[in-house]
């Protein structure tokens, strides 16, 4: 018997368990590995599921990549979907698993195993479940549940709770399947933990769409008719509805974990691992959106949960688990996305985490185009840089515009890793040419401002 033959439970099929249980088949490929999912899929592709409403892609197969039969195919990793993993005995090192179809609890033991739970979508506590015509935009059957709704019932007006990324991306198939679209959320603009500047923009796009926004709605109240909501009061106003879509966000699914008395996060309880992805109990490790990340700027350990995050802690943690030593760095959010015609993107801090980290920063900001103006085809884009005021060095950037903001966001996030200051880009040779760039590049505008 092979000495360094282990056996490895991997535990969720999202984007950090199937990377894990891959790496950890291919760092030794005597390893038995085995991959536990509650629900009906592995490997999709959660980022792309508003463009599957949208028709932009043609069907919600495209954004599965496996099947548990293809994945064991090519990654020689066992595969168990409908398995929800209830508890862990950690002195035995071994596993309860529901089997869903049959209810019937199966036990498994382990020599390492990795926790790939993700995350959860939080649930509106004023609207019951069971209701036909609420909609949460998480999994893929959420898309398939909104899917058969929309061909059996006509939609005149629609709801959207919540202002933030899943929000502002489901508002293009919102649009082509209602009329009349409000979209409601607790503040006063739309974006929460972006420069106002940004926010004022995507408002004005927001009201350019035909779409009504309600802002400071933190009174809801829905009304209820043969299992629908036809009616929501939101603070004083009340407006009908024939569909409703919740994107208030998202939490760590912490609860195996917590029963099996892990150390977690404060405060939102993400579970504790370190730079190899172990959590306290030294044969578990974990990965993706279940855990915390040390963020860059801060070195604090924060919940940022993006799949390509969780997607390199798979393959720390697959690779450690199965003997090998790799380790997980420090991060710098880099976050971007589409609202109809606009890209937005976000690198280094929030708003909130300046105020909170008392960083004393000068900014510079700038609108510039993405070509010289005689050309056609230009979009124009507004970039903000914030920049500690001691060594020049960069907490924060906000950018909207077209396709070219994403280059920009990652220059950004690149100068940050390497602590590189904002003058640096005043030193940079970027490139002309007339078809694709602005003579003077606004990066370099940007650090030349902020020496003067």
């Amino acid at each position: 018997m092979n000495p360094f033959k282990r056996k490895i439970i991997v535990v969720g099929g999202s984007a950090a368990g199937p990377a894990a249980a891959a790496k950890a088949k291919r760092i030794n490929p005597e390893n038995e590995v085995i991959l536990y999912e509650a629900g009906n899929y592995i490997s999709i592709g959660t980022c792309e599921i508003p463009y599957v409403l949208s028709g932009e892609i043609e069907s919600v197969d495209k954004i599965i990549f496996f099947t548990p039969e293809t994945f064991e195919k090519e990654k020689g990793v066992k595969v168990k979907i409908n398995h929800h993993v209830e508890a862990i005995d950690r002195q035995k090192k071994k596993i309860f698993v529901r089997d869903l179809r049959t209810q019937k609890i199966l036990e498994d033991n382990y020599d390492k195993l990795i926790l790939c739970t993700g995350s959860l979508k939080k649930i509106h506590p004023e609207f019951r479940t069971g209701l036909k015509n609420i909609f949460y935009l998480k999994t893929v059957d959420d898309v398939k549940s909104i899917q058969n709704y929309l061909r059996n019932n006509v939609i005149n007006s629609a709801l959207v709770i919540g202002a933030g990324y899943t929000g502002l991306e489901a508002l293009e198939f919102v649009k082509k399947i209602a009329s009349t679209v409000y979209l409601a959320d607790v503040a006063d603009l739309p974006l929460q933990g972006y420069d106002y500047e940004i926010r004022r923009i995507l408002l004005d796009k927001i009201i350019e769409k035909g779409i009504e926004f309600i802002p400071d709605a933190k009174e809801i109240k829905p009304f209820e008719k043969d299992d629908k909501v036809n009616r929501v009061k939101i603070g004083k106003r009340q407006i009908e509805v024939d569909f409703v879509l919740i994107t208030i966000g998202f939490e760590p699914n912490n609860s195996l974990a917590k029963t099996a008395n892990l150390s977690l996060n404060s405060p939102f309880g993400s579970i504790k691992v370190d730079e190899k992805q172990k959590t306290s109990d030294e044969n578990i490790y974990a990965a993706g959106d279940c855990c915390g990340v040390k963020e860059f700027i801060t070195k604090k350990t924060k919940w940022i949960p993006l799949a390509s995050f969780a997607h390199d802690q798979g393959h720390v943690a697959g690779t450690n688990a199965a003997g090998g030593f790799e380790t997980f760095d420090f991060v710098v959010r880099n976050v971007a996305f589409r609202f109809f015609d606009l890209n937005i993107a976000m690198v280094g801090l929030t708003t909130n985490e300046i105020e909170e980290e008392n960083i004393k920063f000068h900014e510079v900001s700038h609108l510039g185009n993405s070509k010289i103006r005689i050309m056609p085809g230009g979009v124009k884009h507004f970039v903000k840089i914030k920049y500690r005021k001691d060594n020049k060095q960069i907490v924060s950037a906000n950018l909207i515009g077209g396709d070219d903001i994403v280059g920009k966001a990652n220059l950004i996030s690149f100068a940050i890793k390497n602590n590189l200051p904002i003058t640096k880009f005043y030193e940079t040779n970027f490139v002309y040419t007339p078809t694709l760039s602005p003579l003077i590049e606004t990066l370099s505008i940007l650090a030349k401002k902020s020496g003067d």
